[in-house]
């Protein structure tokens, strides 16, 4: 396994650079360090827990935004994840 991003620890200092060759012994190091996470190369991995159709997702994602839709910055953040969405969904926008 190969790291897909950077590690960084609570200071924001690399640990460990992206594309980086995983060991058992760089993994227990990291581990130790309290490092919560890391993210690998490869194909998503099945959590077991399903993903909510887009339609439910669009209508999340309403939701999250709409007490802060006068904010253009967070307007534009929003459309970016809607287009996702929509291409999830095989619209083009």
């Amino acid at each position: 396994m190969k790291l897909a991003k950077s590690v960084l620890n609570e200071k924001g200092l690399v640990l460990c650079g992206e594309g980086v060759e995983l060991s058992d012994a760089l993994i227990s190091r990291l581990s130790n360090m309290g490092i919560p996470k890391i993210t690998v190369e490869g194909h998503p991995v099945d959590t077991g827990v399903a993903e909510k159709p887009p339609e439910e997702q669009l209508r999340d994602l309403e939701k999250r935004f709409e007490k802060i839709s006068s904010d253009p910055v967070m307007k534009m953040i929003k459309e970016i994840f809607e287009k996702r969405i929509r291409e999830k969904m095989g619209i083009k926008t």
